[in-house]
């Protein structure tokens, strides 16, 4: 039997239960749990749908590298924000890791480590050779940490090739660097950006030269050139004078045909071909007919040679005598002479020639196409009351094709071309169709409403009436009606007092309302003297009822202790 009462049955249990719940204490302090349980559940909810707790991703970052990281983020739907106090990177904590490991895929943050700060951690008595790696490793972290500074430049690496320096000065080989970059999606840099950059490392190494450093991006691409190559120098210079005629050409026809349709109603594009070729021709052409003479040279030799005379053997070089002499001059002897003459006649012609130089001019137009598109206007269509596009009529456009054609010097005869087209124009662009439901600020609508209608519940369900029992006491409105209940107070008000009654004649139209007190009263009552005030009442009028309600709960008490 003492075994059975230490473990009560499920029916006692039950009992139990039912009992303490039926106490006046448990029923007054009900509503007080149930609010305490909706507010329980109502910051839970709100803890919920609020927003999740935030830690630093990133602290000191650039402004840039902020911007990149935030919209990385975002693109990956992870909600990200910034901290107002400090400007940090806040992510939820639960996409901590995920949102590091999606921005290290990315290449993000692109802010290079310091360089010079690793050369403080160098060690005593390390060799020479690894002192000067590291020293070549911390200018190149630090050149890169300048070209990143770039906004188009997203990742910049530096390589850099220095020669050990050698004692003899033949065997001297210059530094050479390499310098790649990593772009942003869609951007690009210009021929002053990485020229900016050739100047940069070829300055910050002694003894090297701009034609030493070569810059690539992530395409494979060669950005740098020589700057003594004239071809890609040319080339540019070649790609500008066109971009710049066609340009020239493009404003001449808007301008012309903006008058007769409309500004905004005209698009026009214009393609040239232009030959760049370098051409020089020298021709060198003589007259026979103009003819000068220059210098004339005549030349005569003539040669006398005498008959052989005198003994044979003996001296033929002796020098003739007087008279022989006189006798050659007289022409006597009767002896024969010999005489040899020649002749020479030289005369230079100056003949007339001309030597000429012709070169082609380089930037000769070859071809031009050109397109010009109008926009039709739209007007009502009298039959069926909408609007629709007017149709340009041939004689208008074929008016436009000679204008135009006049403006930029078509030549039919060079294979120009030129194409007049009247369309509609789109007036807004389509873009990607959203549900109205997905927007953002339907989100936070709902959001706003489910949190204000939480707080609604709680207030109108749980601590209003919370409120109304604390301040009004409930029980069927016994004591808002002089500790009477409802029925005795509609029994009272249906009472009639006539002219001449006296007090004690409505005290015995009242005596008998006042036998229906109940037993909930008690429980009613606040304070201490209004409940002995119902109990005398009560014991006043039935005092058989009060012994039988004391014998009940005695009864019960008897019960429980059972």
């Amino acid at each position: 039997m003492r075994g059975s009462a230490l473990v009560p049955s499920g029916g006692n249990m039950l009992a139990s239960l039912k009992s303490v719940t039926a106490q006046p204490g448990f029923q007054r302090a009900m509503p007080m749990i149930i609010a305490a349980l909706a507010v329980v559940l109502g910051l839970a909810a709100y803890l919920y749908m609020r927003e999740p707790a935030r830690t630093t991703l990133y602290a000191s970052l650039s402004e840039a590298d902020k911007a990149n990281v935030v919209d990385a983020l975002t693109n990956a739907g992870i909600a990200v924000s910034l901290d107002p106090a400090t400007g940090d990177v806040l992510v939820p904590v639960g996409d901590y890791h995920r949102s590091r490991m999606s921005l290290a895929a990315q290449g993000l943050p692109s802010s290079a480590p310091e360089g010079y700060a690793a050369l403080s951690d160098i060690p005593m008595g390390i060799s020479r050779s690894v002192e000067m790696v590291r020293l070549k490793h911390a200018q190149e972290i630090e050149l890169a940490r300048s070209i990143n500074e770039i906004s188009a430049v997203q990742v910049a690496r530096v390589h850099l090739a220095i020669p050990e320096r050698s004692a003899f000065v033949r065997r001297q080989e210059p530094p050479t660097a390499s310098v790649f970059v990593q772009l942003a999606s869609g951007r690009r840099l210009d021929e002053g950006q990485v020229e900016a950059i050739v100047n940069l490392v070829s300055t910050s190494v002694a003894g090297m030269a701009r034609e030493n450093v070569t810059v690539i991006d992530q395409a494979g691409r060669m950005l740098s050139k020589s700057l003594d190559d004239p071809a890609s120098i040319l080339t540019d210079t070649q790609l500008q004078h066109r971009m710049r005629l066609e340009g020239i050409y493009r404003s001449r026809v808007e301008s012309l045909v903006t008058p007769i349709v409309g500004p905004g109603n005209v698009n026009a594009q214009v393609n040239i071909e232009i030959d760049f070729t370098r051409s020089e021709v020298t021709e060198e052409r003589v007259d026979p007919e103009g003819t000068a003479l220059r210098s004339e040279q005549n030349t005569l030799d003539v040669a006398a040679n005498a008959e052989a005379r005198g003994v044979p053997g003996a001296a033929t070089n002796t020098a003739p005598t007087e008279t022989d002499i006189a006798d050659d001059l007289a022409g006597g002897g009767g002896t024969s002479q010999g005489e040899n003459r020649s002749s020479s006649e030289l005369r230079n012609y100056e003949v007339s020639r001309r030597v000429s130089t012709t070169m082609a001019p380089s930037n000769r137009i070859i071809k031009i196409d050109a397109a010009l598109l109008l926009r039709t206007q739209m007007i009502v269509d009298p039959e069926t009351g909408l609007e629709r596009p007017e149709t340009m009529s041939p004689e208008a456009i074929a008016d436009i094709e000679r204008l135009v054609s006049s403006a930029i010097g078509l030549n039919p005869a060079r294979g120009d071309t030129l194409t007049v087209t009247a369309k509609p124009f789109v007036s807004t662009l389509e873009g990607v169709s959203v549900s109205w439901f997905q927007t953002d600020w339907i989100q936070q609508i709902a959001k706003q409403f489910v949190t204000i209608l939480l707080l609604a519940v709680v207030t109108l369900g749980v601590i209003r009436p919370l409120l109304n029992r604390v301040l009004v006491p409930s029980g069927g409105g016994a004591m808002q009606h002089g500790g009477l209940s409802e029925d005795e107070a509609e029994a009272l008000e249906s009472v009639e007092v006539g002219d001449g009654e006296t007090l004690e004649n409505i005290k015995a139209k009242l005596k008998p309302k006042k036998s229906n007190i109940s037993l909930e009263m008690l429980d009613t009552a606040n304070t201490y003297d209004d409940k002995v005030a119902i109990i005398r009442m009560i014991v006043g009028d039935e005092a058989g009822r009060v012994s039988n309600v004391f014998k009940q709960m005695m009864k019960k008490e008897m019960d429980q202790k059972a």
